[in-house]
């Protein structure tokens, strides 16, 4: 598996087993959900999802995953039952909460109802591509300004690795 590498604050190097995705949804929009709960990506978006997706909400963002990186994320949290981090019961729960989805020849997919009341997408939503996965909010969210800044940390990190 490969893996991640991330310096600590005391200059060594810790490695992280999260998996690389070969997708990295990247960008951001605002669009809204018509009356039959249909949602229509950004054509970017589109083609990593086109053999299905996963959609859940976690902390109140609906959250849409290729169905690879879906299944790399359920055998991670299977590992975690193993090693009793996780109950099955969890896993269970939210393997149980997450709906498939198929952008449709109009790159349309459906937010079941569920999905848009437990993450409030009543109005205008924000499609935010954030690597591995697309994550949807509604606009009005709060705090939205420290998701469209890039902060000093950021910065930092790629002149030190020469980016």
């Amino acid at each position: 598996m490969e893996t991640q590498t991330s310096e600590t604050e005391l200059g060594g190097e810790i490695s992280l087993q999260i998996p690389l995705s070969p997708t990295l949804f990247k960008g951001r929009g605002e669009y809204g959900i018509d009356d039959k709960g249909r949602l229509t990506l950004p054509s970017h978006m589109r083609k990593p999802l086109a053999d299905g997706g996963s959609l859940a909400v976690l902390d109140e963002r609906a959250v849409i995953w290729p169905d690879e990186v879906f299944d790399r994320a359920v055998a991670h949290l299977h590992e975690l039952v193993a090693t009793q981090d996780l109950t099955r019961q969890h896993v269970r729960g939210f393997i149980s909460n997450a709906h498939p989805v198929s952008p449709d020849t109009q790159g349309r997919i459906v937010v079941p109802p569920a999905v848009r009341i437990e993450a409030g997408l009543d109005g205008p939503i924000l499609i935010l591509g954030a690597g591995s996965r697309i994550e949807l909010l509604p606009a009005s969210s709060e705090g939205l300004e420290e998701l469209f800044g890039i902060d000093e940390s950021i910065v930092d990190a790629l002149d030190r690795a020469n980016f």
